[in-house]
């Protein structure tokens, strides 16, 4: 039996010869996916005009003309330009929201796989020049629109940087690594990776960084966080016995005054 998509539009009967109503349902689904398709292609035409011309300079005329749509249409899916606004804000942070899942970072995968996979991901989405241009721009309204900008960081790097805490602690607990403080190791390995090349790319000091750059800086950062936080046993009784071999050859601490 064909579905209600399948049957055709014009149809006055259904497959059960239920009459119109189950036919009117059908004709409402193709007009439900035609608004969101509008919606998705108006967002992405305003954050080009937004990007490229400020969100002060910006009008409704220049993103109905990207869109190929009339302003009335624009105002049938959203009230105001602010709005608009808000609706790309929105659409990034979904973006970096699908990449993040902690349960995809299962008990079977290394501690280094995990971190370099989600550290990977994480740098190619903030450090590309789509990302960047956005957050110049969530900068410059941060003063009109405070709330906005709040919103940005908030759903953006907190929330990663939440799923990656929430990763780091377990990690802590099954004592597979000594995170005591999960919450400030994952805002070092965030640092670590973005921190710089971010800057420099948002002043104009440099490109956006190769692939190859993003893989080089995620294995140094790896490199110094695992070798600080990799359980090795009593690190303890390991320091004690250094100091001792090194009291055997002649070495005292200085008793304090």
């Amino acid at each position: 039996m064909p579905s209600a998509e399948e049957r055709p539009m014009g149809s006055k009967k259904s497959a059960r010869g239920g009459g119109p109503h189950r036919n009117a349902g059908a004709r409402g689904r193709p007009r439900q996916i035609e608004q969101a398709e509008r919606r998705e292609k108006l967002i992405e035409a305003a954050e080009l005009v937004f990007v490229e011309t400020g969100y002060g300079a910006a009008n409704v005329d220049d993103i109905a003309r990207r869109a190929s749509m009339s302003k009335k249409t624009i105002y049938q899916i959203f009230d105001t330009k602010e709005s608009l606004f808000a609706a790309v804000i929105a659409a990034r942070r979904a973006v970096l929201a699908s990449m993040i899942d902690v349960e995809a970072c299962n008990a079977d995968a290394s501690p280094e796989n995990v971190l370099r996979h989600f550290l990977s991901e994480f740098a190619r989405f903030v450090l590309a020049p789509r990302q960047a241009a956005l957050y110049r721009l969530v900068i410059a309204e941060s003063q009109r629109a405070p709330e906005l900008a709040h919103a940005f960081y908030r759903e953006g790097r907190t929330k990663a940087r939440s799923a990656l805490t929430q990763w780091l602690a377990l990690q802590h607990e099954r004592k597979v690594l000594h995170v005591p403080d999960a919450a400030s190791a994952a805002g070092m390995l965030f640092s670590m990776v973005i921190a710089e090349p971010q800057m420099c790319l948002l002043i104009g000091e440099s490109p956006e960084p190769s692939e190859e750059c993003i893989r080089e800086r995620v294995d140094r950062a790896l490199d110094i966080f695992l070798n600080g936080a990799r359980v090795r046993g009593d690190v303890h009784g390991m320091a004690g016995k250094k100091i001792g071999r090194i009291q055997e050859r002649g070495w005292r601490p200085v008793p304090a005054k």
